[in-house]
């Protein structure tokens, strides 16, 4: 008897511990502190490393960046991969396959495009301009050169390039104004820099130009619309459906949201890039009361 009774306070003593074990385990993660983004280099991962990582510590969060192609971010964060990304901005988000599954808590800073002097011959007869080949930001280049009277919509006519749903009119990788004096190449982003000698203008994404080292200096015009700098500012993309029903990782979100928001980060922007990269009321807005 007295052996049987040693038996059930063993098995007893057994099943308590199981149970703590599991308790502490669900509770560490359900309290993760621990924050993964994947974003972009430049400037993306700077901001988060620079700036970011050393606020998020004081609210006891860890911030773990990796850096990642910008064109398998989405579908990392989707996955799980990672808590949020931090690459693109909105119109670009809501074109592509996670529009539905993701979604933007704060916008944080625009990056300008701009014009800028290649090397090409320029020609009485005709200009050529290299831009992205990425639709998004192929009709922002467009729209750039219009406003600055490389073409207009008044003389284009059916030929002009941008449709009414702000896509491209046009399913080849050139397009040449009716006139003949303009065309148009659309090439990889990440050849852009290196084709600057072959064509007369290249439009250069902001990150594109800092990442290739290209001064300012060459820089013939650049976006300046309000309209345009808020609209297409960079932000945070996180996980819809968890945001909303997870409680822990709506917590770690909202951390990170709060301190992309704050005027800290704003101040290290403007300092780091001096001034090239716009990070302020214009840029900084907080988007979760729209996240449904």
């Amino acid at each position: 008897m007295k052996k049987f009774a040693k038996v059930i306070i063993i098995f007893t003593i057994v099943a308590t511990l199981f149970v703590s074990v599991g308790l502490l385990f669900g509770c560490n993660k359900n309290s993760d502190k621990t924050i993964t983004v994947c974003a972009s280099d430049v400037p993306h991962a700077e901001i988060l490393e620079g700036v970011v990582q050393n606020l998020l510590k004081d609210k006891g969060y860890d911030l773990k960046v990796t850096i990642m192609d910008w064109q398998e971010q989405n579908g990392a964060v989707a996955a799980k991969d990672y808590d949020a990304n931090y690459f693109q901005h909105l119109p670009y988000l809501l074109s592509g396959d996670f529009a539905s599954s993701l979604a933007f808590t704060c916008k944080v800073h625009y990056e300008p495009l701009g014009i800028y002097v290649g090397g090409g011959q320029v020609l009485s007869v005709k200009r050529t301009v290299a831009i992205c080949n990425d639709e998004s930001n192929a009709v922002r280049a467009l729209q750039l050169l219009e406003a600055n009277n490389f073409f207009s919509k008044a003389d284009e006519g059916d030929n002009y390039p941008i449709t009414t749903d702000g896509k491209l009119a046009f399913a080849s990788d050139k397009w040449t104004s009716t006139n003949g004096a303009l065309e148009v190449t659309l090439i990889a982003e990440n050849t852009l820099v290196s084709s600057m000698p072959d064509y007369n203008f290249v439009c250069l994404p902001c990150n594109t130009a800092l990442t290739g080292n290209v001064s300012a200096e060459y820089r013939a015009f650049v976006e300046s619309d309000p309209a345009q700098v808020g609209g297409k500012a960079n932000g945070l993309a996180v996980r819809k459906a968890d945001y909303l029903a997870d409680s822990a990782y709506k917590a770690k979100i909202d951390a990170l949201t709060d301190v992309l928001l704050s005027k800290e980060v704003a101040d290290y922007v403007k300092t780091k890039y001096n001034g090239v990269i716009i990070c302020d009321a214009q840029t900084q807005i907080d988007m979760r009361g729209e996240i449904k």
